[in-house]
């Protein structure tokens, strides 16, 4: 996911205040009246590989198979696109500023964006983790190649894995993108064509206004507002017809999950790495975690079942 610098270093401070105080609190399912082991509801919840999982470089097929070995049932991913408007998986337009460094032939891009590139050059492009080095280096895969590759993958619950796909489209970042109409015709073309159900899928966004311009071309997709503030989840949802909604995790309660599955609003929560977030996203009720620690997640899970 990426916010606006202002929101994600406001996050960052809630975040860490919020995880010294978590105990404290001692807040959770019993504060909306609900008695239901926290197990049960752990075992009821969607995991979601964040860009697939923390020690891969992100969002490559490497790392997609890292999570989906973990055991989630979705993996999470980002969109850009190429000059000549091919869709591949990649969370930065300039890569090389990212959580990744990547490079062509041991140099790197410097500021070159995916965008100003055909898909012949960013094929020669790899990425490795924190810094540009010679090993563990991954190439961009296409979204058509994500999409073939995990067609009859079957997540650990024995169900279809499913794909969380996230597009990005800022106003401030327009120059890395298709006109929207165009992008959006671009995601779909791809969709259509990999002969996935599209209940094995869905598109989030921060950009509300794209889901709706996404939601008037099809509408048998689902679309799901990606926000910041959880207490703004609800009315994003309710704004755009959408089932649910992704809040981050710092602001997310048991009274608002409660509040959001009165109105029939499911709630995948972003991205809560620590045990101790875990266990709030679990004592919160959601229906789903979005994470870079999905081992994390059933360590937790494993923990709380041992109680009963």
């Amino acid at each position: 996911m990426r916010l606006p610098s202002i929101i994600l270093l406001s996050a960052f401070f809630i975040s860490i205040a919020y995880s010294s105080t978590l105990t404290a609190k001692g807040r959770g399912l019993a504060s909306v009246g609900l008695s239901t082991p926290a197990c049960l509801f752990a075992k009821k919840m969607e995991v979601h590989g964040h860009r697939g999982m923390n020690g891969y470089p992100d969002n490559t097929l490497q790392s997609f198979k890292a999570a989906v070995t973990a055991g989630v049932d979705a993996i999470e991913l980002d969109l850009q696109v190429t000059k000549d408007k091919v869709v591949i998986v990649g969370h930065d337009a300039i890569p090389n500023v990212g959580t990744d460094r990547c490079g062509v032939d041991g140099k790197s891009l410097q500021k070159a964006a995916l965008f100003d590139l055909n898909y012949s050059d960013v094929s020669k492009i790899r990425c490795g983790i924190k810094e540009y080095t010679e090993k563990n280096l991954q190439p961009f895969p296409k979204l058509s190649e994500v999409l073939e590759a995990f067609k009859h993958v079957k997540a650990s619950s024995g169900k279809p894995l499913r794909l969380n796909i996230e597009v990005k489209y800022f106003k401030d970042q327009a120059q890395y993108y298709p006109p929207e109409s165009e992008y959006i015709d671009l995601i779909l073309q791809v969709l259509r064509e990999s002969g996935w159900n599209q209940d094995r899928y869905f598109v989030q966004s921060f950009n509300h206004d794209f889901l709706k311009s996404f939601k008037s071309k099809v509408s048998d997709i689902e679309i799901v507002p990606l926000v910041g503030d959880a207490r703004n989840a609800e009315k994003a949802a309710l704004d755009l017809g959408a089932k649910m909604a992704n809040p981050g995790f710092w602001q997310v309660t048991p009274e608002l999950i409660f509040n959001l599955h009165k109105k029939n609003i499911k709630a995948i929560v972003w991205t809560p790495n620590l045990e101790s977030e875990i266990h709030h996203v679990i004592e919160s009720g959601a229906d789903g975690i979005i994470t870079d620690f999905p081992e994390r997640f059933y360590k937790v899970r494993e923990e709380l079942c041992e109680l009963y």
